[in-house]
């Protein structure tokens, strides 16, 4: 549990899982944060989802812009929805979506489905975290985090995912520190760029939409995290 959430008790799901404060859209769900969410969810239910697009890449130029938050409250918007959704936690070098989502024990995750051959892979994803929500956590950070991202497995697994889910969020590490982020995102095709109020550079928001744009990954928009 981080610091932010210390002072507060979780708010509490079902089964064996933990919700952080910082997922406003459970939290605060009549608060501007959530309304700002629910607005970016309505933008792509219309002119994304309902268009057939089924994944999309969240993605930062520096770590601490608010990625992961973004991607969580993002994922629970369209649960609440009623969307079918999954979101994955491709972030393999800092992972950090199990500070949001809590499960009672450590989970497995994408780390093990990608250090097995194909025909010996297990199924980490957990369903139903929240109705109409499901999670495949990173199942910890990995040293071989750029080979297990760049493997054929990898892409196999993301077109699995979009061919079972009517919505598949993936959280990625920050442009900067790593290709990763850009071979996640091509994996998916649709990319979504958040940068961070009075933090974030212009240059390198202008750099992320370069490289992405360069391996024709779509940009359907940008998100101004406000804390």
């Amino acid at each position: 549990m981080s610091a932010d959430d210390a002072s507060e008790p979780p708010v509490r799901g079902t089964f064996d899982y933990s919700f952080s404060r910082r997922i406003a859209c459970l939290s605060e769900p009549a608060g501007v944060a959530a309304r700002g969410y629910r607005a970016l969810q309505t933008h792509l239910l219309a002119g994304h989802v309902r268009d057939g697009r089924r994944g999309l890449a969240v993605c930062a130029p520096t770590p601490a812009c608010g990625c992961t938050s973004v991607a969580v409250n993002l994922a629970v918007a369209f649960a609440q929805a009623g969307i079918n959704t999954l979101l994955i936690d491709a972030n393999l070098h800092r992972p950090a979506v199990q500070d949001f989502i809590r499960p009672e024990q450590p989970a497995r995750g994408l780390v093990q489905m990608l250090s097995v051959g194909a025909e010996q892979r297990s199924d980490e994803i957990r369903r139903e975290v929240r109705p109409n929500l499901s999670v495949l956590y990173a199942g910890g950070a990995s040293p071989r985090a750029h080979d297990l991202i760049a493997s054929r497995l990898f892409k196999q697994i993301i077109d699995d995912c979009m061919r079972a889910y009517e919505f598949t969020i993936v959280d990625t590490p920050a442009t900067d520190g790593s290709s990763d982020a850009r071979q996640i995102a091509m994996g998916v095709r649709y990319g979504l760029i958040v940068a961070r109020r009075d933090m974030t550079l212009l240059t390198d928001v202008h750099r992320t939409v370069a490289e992405l744009s360069s391996d024709r990954v779509r940009l359907v928009g940008s998100f101004l995290a406000a804390f």
